[in-house]
């Protein structure tokens, strides 16, 4: 790309260009100036020699005044350099010995330093107005920009002048146009996701509820048949499945679409994790499972109760599904400086190392557990739901030794 294409780079070279042009124009006539003055002093030097020369010798006038203006041959300078050479009169001798030429040499010296100074002066004054005019337009920019980053995407950015900022401008404002643009389809999106969200919510607990029910009136009844009893056990334990899983899709739904605020408050995370091992107490004594909780003290953080709950429940869950008879979970809660951890841990049969960058991904099934029942979504929940509240879960696994799910909270949380 030619600078020349960029209006203030022309305005300033051009500035340049005539403060150069100024600046030549006023050496000539120094130049000339300094000539006149060189002459004017000769003349005076000649004038003196001259008086000198007549007053000494009065008798050859004539011949003093030939002398001046009489055309002079080589060989007159050689015999005049011979001449005063004996008395000292050279080539190498100091300026200040010869008055005239010093102080043309000094006022040469003054007119030069002097006009070096007001040359460079004047360039670095067209220099840094253009700089500042410059730099004062990418601060307006920036300034832009940090609103349109701010969600201020009404801002435009000023893209009337010519040049580089100006095609700059143009571009973020057809980016932020564009981006605007597409922020409200999303907006509509989101909209007609949370009315989907809401019909299949409606239309199906009311048939799964129904099915639930008939469900029960049949193990109700009195039935000699194994079959029967052991497929009515097996649609219990299916339709249950079904209810959490559509449950847990319509809610790891709501996070996608962005319907869910958080409502923070100050709660204690050592009652919130009693809550969840309370949830599962039956569960854990009929799987034969122990369960504890350690901490550093009662540990206070500022978190929406509910979708912690939901959090910890699905960690929780997810310990008790992958571990058997015997096996022991351990909830860890610990407080740091700078945030907060809570560490779920089992001594189960722990994770592949094939799907241990996976487990987060909505739907993952494992190739080494197709034999568990869990529905694939409630990890990628649980990771939702940590980095709403700011934070991010890591997981370690060792397989035939176990797995530590740990949930890091920063302390220096928004409301």
């Amino acid at each position: 790309m030619s600078l020349l294409v960029n209006k203030e780079v022309r305005k300033i070279l051009a500035l340049l260009t005539l403060v150069l042009f100024v600046g030549m124009i006023l050496v000539q006539i120094s130049v000339y100036i300094n000539a006149v003055h060189f002459k004017n002093e000769m003349v005076m030097h000649d004038y003196q020699l001259a008086g000198y020369l007549s007053q000494k010798y009065p008798a050859m006038e004539l011949e003093i005044q030939a002398a001046f203006t009489a055309n002079k041959l080589s060989h007159h300078l050689k015999k005049g350099k011979a001449l005063l050479e004996q008395s000292g009169y050279k080539n190498n001798i100091q300026l200040y010995l010869i008055p005239q030429v010093n102080k043309f040499y000094m006022i040469n010296r003054a007119i030069s330093l002097t006009f070096s100074i007001l040359l460079s002066i004047a360039i670095l004054m067209v220099v840094y107005l253009f700089l500042k005019h410059h730099y004062r337009r990418i601060d307006r920019y920036n300034d832009d920009v940090n609103k349109i980053m701010n969600g201020e995407f009404t801002t435009k950015l000023d893209d009337h002048e010519e040049g580089s900022l100006s095609k700059l401008a143009s571009s973020i404002n057809m980016v932020t146009g564009s981006l605007y643009t597409h922020i409200q389809k999303e907006k509509q999106s989101r909209v007609f996701l949370k009315d989907i969200i809401a019909n299949i919510s409606h239309q199906l607990k009311t048939p799964l509820s129904a099915l639930a029910m008939y469900n029960e009136i049949m193990n109700n009844e009195n039935t000699d048949n194994e079959v029967i009893a052991r497929f009515l056990s097996k649609s219990e334990n299916e339709l249950e499945r079904m209810q959490i899983l559509i449950a847990n899709l319509l809610k790891l739904a709501k996070l996608d679409a962005g319907m869910i605020e958080l409502n923070k408050s100050s709660h204690v995370l050592n009652d919130i994790v009693e809550r969840v091992a309370e949830s599962f107490e039956i569960r854990l004594l009929k799987e034969q499972k122990t369960f504890d909780v350690k901490s550093d003290g009662k540990i206070s953080y500022l978190c929406d109760k509910e979708w912690m709950f939901e959090a910890l429940s699905n960690l929780f869950k997810n310990a008790l599904e992958h571990t058997v008879g015997g096996n022991h979970i351990r909830v860890l809660v610990e407080e740091t400086p700078l945030l907060i951890k809570i560490t779920v841990e089992d001594n189960g049969q722990g994770i592949h190392s094939d799907d241990i960058n996976h487990i987060f991904k909505r739907f993952y099934r494992s190739k080494f557990s197709q034999d568990k029942q869990g529905t694939g979504i409630g990890l990628t929940l649980v990771k939702a739901i940590i980095e709403m509240h700011d934070g991010f879960i890591s997981v370690e696994s060792i397989m035939g030794k176990g797995t530590k799910f740990a949930i890091h909270l920063p302390k220096l949380t928004k409301l």
